[in-house]
């Protein structure tokens, strides 16, 4: 998924029931059964790394939903989020918003950051935490200091949305710190390149070097699971 940096994303393997909860942050309100993801939907992810985005053209793609990077770290915010976020939305398509996490910061003021940049609205998909070694920084406290920040700040992203935070993943993080530590019930979005993954996932990412119309460059392209 990877971008980086700027301003402002029950396990199930057959299908992935992301909630979505409340209009704005004062009254949050519920609008009935969860949204699903339609088993073998195709959406993608964006960030300020992909470009300004032809939103038309990219509305000619046989696409269903997209995360979009919303923050990292503890003050950084993507700088296209605002504008991707209310394009995509005009199209129809199912939309949510990531945050790249970084171990070396700690979780509440991560939280924060996501939470001030992003709204409580209604129809949304779950947000999304970007958990990868690239372009990471060494935990400060060590795994298990670094694994409760962690908690705490997905339990702040429940807490405002009412929503279990999916997890964005690869193989080899998953087994270094989240497998047997207590994550199960959050949807697993996984980065797996060579072909399906073997762990049970909701969302996989098989790509980083898709071409859609109306983006520049290289976009990752992602499917739910069937």
């Amino acid at each position: 998924m990877l971008a980086r940096i700027v301003r402002r994303p029950l396990l199930a393997a057959v299908a992935l029931v992301l909630a979505a909860c409340g209009a704005d942050r004062e009254a949050p309100q519920g609008d009935g059964p969860a949204p699903l993801l339609r088993p073998g939907a195709e959406g993608i992810d964006l960030s300020h790394h992909n470009g300004p985005v032809d939103w038309g053209r990219l509305g000619t793609e046989p696409l269903e939903f997209v995360y979009l990077k919303a923050t990292e770290g503890t003050d950084h915010i993507d700088t296209r989020f605002q504008e991707n976020w209310q394009a995509a939305t005009r199209l129809g398509w199912q939309v949510g918003a990531y945050h790249f996490y970084l171990l070396c910061r700690d979780g509440a003021p991560q939280a924060e950051n996501f939470i001030r940049q992003v709204e409580v609205r209604a129809g949304t998909l779950p947000p999304a935490v970007d958990l990868e070694h690239a372009h990471n920084c060494k935990a400060r406290g060590g795994r298990e200091a670094a694994l409760t920040e962690l908690r705490v700040f997905l339990g702040a992203l429940e807490a405002e949305y009412g929503a279990v935070p999916v997890i964005y993943t690869t193989p080899a993080f998953h087994a270094e710190w989240l497998a047997g530590e207590g994550f199960e019930a959050h949807p697993v979005w996984i980065r797996s390149l060579d072909g399906p993954p073997e762990l049970p996932h909701a969302i996989w990412q098989y790509s980083m070097k898709g071409k859609v119309a109306g983006v520049e460059g290289p976009v990752d392209l992602n499917r739910a699971a069937d």
